[in-house]
C-alpha cells in the first residue's frame, strides 16, 4: 500500500446530543486481483460501527459520501 492513495477514510459514528460524530480512523484500499477490501485503522469504534466512505476529490467541499448529521 505504499504510495497508494486509499480508496476508502474509515470513520467512527458515534452519537453525541443527538448528532451523528465522524471521526477519521483509518483507511480502506480496494484488492481488485481478489474482489476485497483491506482495512487498516489506528482505533476502533467502542460502538462497533465503522463507516467506510469513498475518498473525496481534492478541493471538494462538504461532507464525504453518506455521511449524516
Amino acid at each position: 500500500m505504499a504510495g497508494r492513495r486509499p480508496d476508502f477514510i474509515a470513520y467512527a459514528v458515534t452519537q453525541t446530543n443527538g448528532r451523528s460524530r465522524w471521526r477519521e480512523v483509518g483507511v480502506a484500499f480496494w484488492n481488485r486481483k481478489e474482489d476485497a477490501l483491506t482495512v487498516l485503522v489506528d482505533a476502533l469504534p467502542l460502538s462497533g460501527r465503522l463507516v467506510l466512505s469513498a475518498r473525496r476529490a481534492e478541493g471538494s467541499a462538504g461532507r464525504a459520501v453518506g455521511e449524516e448529521g
